[in-house]
């Protein structure tokens, strides 16, 4: 295993920003400090040739505009939370509204665009890099002094994400990792040739905020239990389709009695991404805003489906949508999510 450290620059606030290279005979990942951002990936094909298979960019500075949260750690809570009211107990917070209404992804000052402290060690041809911060009371609006862990494990062909947070009052936190991927290899093609199976009966629609409405049966496009391509969920006329800008931003319910959550593989390239997770949902994203953004890595103009998401976490606004589901984060009960992504060949 190879592993390189060098700085690779400042933030605007002049604070360091560190890059880990970290190569072995499977996989060849790019991490930083800021954001706690996954920068690249690189897999080999059917034909054993390693390419990136993330979206990224090529400085800091772009990163710390990345209105798509490339490949950065996510919270203090993933995803929208209703008109940024976060009720704890018989208190009521007002979070900072940063997406129309609604809180999103732990708001303007998140996890996503915060410096975290670094280190690294190898254990047994384990690379292990240990990523910490801490977030104030109040900040964004959320309640209590959070002290917060990442721990990204390299084994083989394995990437693991632990997470771990503390506080001092009682809290909701619900993180996740919002790397995008694109199996084609530095991104050639678009994710239409991608197929995706999901170990999942139950999808929960969402509103025209993206909002979770209800809880429904997996039927038509939302039934993954075998594989689908994701050009022909996006050819679909469903409204649960249109309504996100034809393509996927739902929270899927994972089957608890099985091991895996599902798998994703590109039909070209033969690359395959399996996930496991102790997380109830994972959140489809089929980059369906990805026009927006200018400029990924070297001079690639974003487009819509470039990547996908695989954000395993909590069920979506859980407080305000289902209540009796929400676990409250305390002292003597730290928040703690597991999450390992496995890459492969089809075969």
């Amino acid at each position: 295993m190879e592993v390189v450290v060098k700085k690779w620059g400042y933030t605007k606030d002049k604070e360091e920003v560190i890059l880990y290279k970290v190569k072995n005979d499977f996989v060849h990942v790019e991490f930083l400090n800021y954001g706690g951002i996954i920068r690249k990936i690189s897999i080999p094909d059917i034909n054993g040739n390693f390419e990136n298979i993330v979206l990224g960019f090529n400085s800091i500075e772009e990163y710390e505009k990345n209105p798509a949260y490339f490949g950065a750690i996510i919270g203090r809570n993933a995803g929208r939370i209703k008109n940024g009211l976060l009720k704890i107990e018989d208190k009521i917070y007002n979070l900072n509204l940063n997406n129309g209404n609604n809180n999103i992804h732990g708001g303007i000052q998140g996890l996503h665009n915060k410096i975290w402290k670094s280190s690294y060690e190898l254990i047994n041809n384990k690379f292990i890099l240990t990523l910490k911060t801490s977030s104030s009371h109040l900040e964004e609006g959320f309640p209590g002094n959070i002290n917060f862990t990442v721990t990204y494990i390299l084994e083989e062909n394995t990437l693991s994400i632990n997470y771990l947070g503390t506080t001092d009052i009682p809290t909701y936190l619900n993180l996740t990792n919002h790397t995008y991927f694109n199996l084609s290899g530095n991104l050639k093609n678009n994710i239409l040739s991608h197929k995706l199976k999901l170990n999942s009966k139950k999808y929960i629609q969402v509103d025209s905020e993206t909002l979770p409405k209800e809880i429904v049966s997996g039927s038509g496009s939302f039934n993954l239990k075998e594989y689908k391509f994701f050009k022909d969920i996006f050819n679909s006329k469903e409204e649960q389709i249109e309504i996100v800008n034809k393509g996927l931003d739902h929270p899927f319910i994972l089957e608890k009695n099985k091991k895996l959550g599902g798998s994703i593989i590109d039909s070209i390239s033969k690359r395959k991404i399996e996930f496991c997770t102790d997380q109830p949902v994972v959140v489809i994203y089929t980059g369906n805003y990805l026009q927006e953004i200018k400029n990924i890595y070297d001079n690639i103009s974003g487009e819509k489906y470039l990547g996908f998401c695989l954000e395993t976490q909590d069920y979506p606004d859980v407080l305000n949508f289902l209540p009796t589901l929400g676990k409250i984060t305390r002292k003597n009960n730290p928040y703690i999510q597991n999450t390992k992504f496995i890459f492969s060949l089809e075969k």
